[in-house]
């Protein structure tokens, strides 16, 4: 409307002239200006929705995070409630443990027999080695009776017995075995001490472990910080374990290195004017102020997705029918705003308006009159946005419309 009405400047003025010097208006009159008119208007409207485009689409886009329960039961407590902010580990709330508090103590309970057990293969390990020390010392005795049995008859005294140097070779060979047999007992002990009894702590220990775990999950915490919004669990309730019904879900906070930036929806056509760094103003509705004041924000384009997202394909089981993607969709542009203070007046997903402006030209047209025309008419589309919120702002009836240019 606004274009319609600069560019009728040529046949307003023919109008006036034709009344002041009384002459009648006809067509043949005022055809020139008539077209005059045509032929601005739509330069005007091409300069304006081309060099100049806007979204009808945009919003500012946020993150949620929701709540589900790693293992089910019935919820015992809730400790949270909406728009409760909370920081990671706060509890949010706890399922009956009953089954993984037994689980716990019997875990517990065997990691003691082990280590019992442990007490007790020390004990033998002692013992074994006192028996073969005693077996020792007699196999000693053993032999040294042996050895005097063995000289008395290598010397020819008459008192040798050949009885006597049996029962002492007999007497020495049991000792032997008594020795054999307690380096046996020492073998044995001593592997079940330094690798039957481990293997078996390592078990119990790993088993109380998974039983604290699995005990940790019957309270379930937040692991980021943010609000809690959309709490639908109480007490008796069955919790869920599948994200599409979440218990609660948080909407965490932004992290400092990550700015606020508004997503907006162009037509494709607009790529070829689009840049990193090009000038724009963001009207929101939760920003709208009877004031004016802040309403209009400045922004530049921080990020032009450099990809449409109805040409995305996925693996399936049907051959690709390209008549399904026949309808043109959006080229999807980030816009961060000039000033940072100016992100507090904006809430995560509300709706806006987008407005850039070509505010220099390059190439062919660069530095030329019409590119400074051009680069004018971009107060044209800034009158328009402004006119359009305060109508919005009167009426109610927010910003929403219709996207592409």
């Amino acid at each position: 409307m606004l274009e319609l009405m600069i560019t009728s400047i040529p046949f307003v003025l023919r109008i006036l002239y034709l009344r002041w010097k009384k002459i009648p208006v006809t067509l043949y009159n005022v055809h020139y200006a008539l077209f005059t008119w045509l032929v601005l208007a739509l330069v005007v409207f091409f300069a304006v929705f081309y060099y100049h485009p806007k979204s009808y689409t945009a919003f500012v886009p946020f993150r949620t995070v929701p709540v589900v329960a790693e293992i089910g039961g019935d919820v015992t407590e809730v400790t949270v409630h909406a728009s409760k902010r909370v920081a990671p580990g706060d509890v949010l709330f706890r399922i009956d443990d009953a089954r993984q508090s037994a689980a716990l103590d019997l875990a517990e309970s065997r990691l003691k027999e082990v280590n019992a057990a442990v007490t007790s293969a020390k004990a033998a390990v002692a013992s074994a080695k006192a028996a073969l020390a005693r077996a020792n010392a007699q196999l000693a005795r053993a032999r040294e009776r042996l050895a005097d049995q063995e000289e008395l008859r290598d010397n020819g005294s008459a008192a040798f017995r050949e009885t006597e140097l049996e029962t002492a070779i007999s007497e020495t060979a049991s000792r032997a075995a008594d020795v054999d047999a307690a380096q046996s007992q020492i073998d044995a002990a001593t592997a079940e001490l330094e690798i039957v009894l481990p293997a078996r702590r390592q078990s119990a220990e790993a088993a109380l472990e998974q039983a604290q775990v699995e005990l940790e999950k019957t309270v379930v915490r937040s692991r980021v910080s943010g609000l809690v919004e959309q709490v639908t669990l109480t007490e008796g309730a069955r919790a869920a374990q599948i994200a599409v019904r979440p218990a609660m879900v948080i909407v965490p906070d932004r992290r400092p290195d990550e700015p606020l930036l508004v997503a907006a929806g162009f037509s494709q056509v607009a790529l070829s004017v689009l840049h990193v760094g090009m000038a724009a103003e963001i009207a929101c509705e939760s920003s709208l102020k009877a004031s004016m004041e802040n309403t209009v924000l400045p922004a530049r384009v921080a990020r032009i997705q450099r990809a449409v997202a109805t040409g995305q394909l996925s693996p399936t089981g049907r051959l690709l029918e390209p008549q399904e993607f026949a309808r043109g969709g959006e080229a999807v542009v980030y816009f961060k705003m000039e000033h940072p203070e100016h992100a507090a007046l904006l809430v995560d997903g509300t709706s806006c308006i987008a407005q850039t402006y070509t505010t220099h030209l390059t190439g062919s047209l660069e530095g030329s009159l019409a590119a400074h025309g051009i680069e004018a008419l971009g107060m044209i589309k800034a009158i328009l946005l402004r006119i359009k919120v305060w109508v919005a702002l009167v009426a109610g009836a927010g910003l929403g419309g219709g996207g592409g240019h």
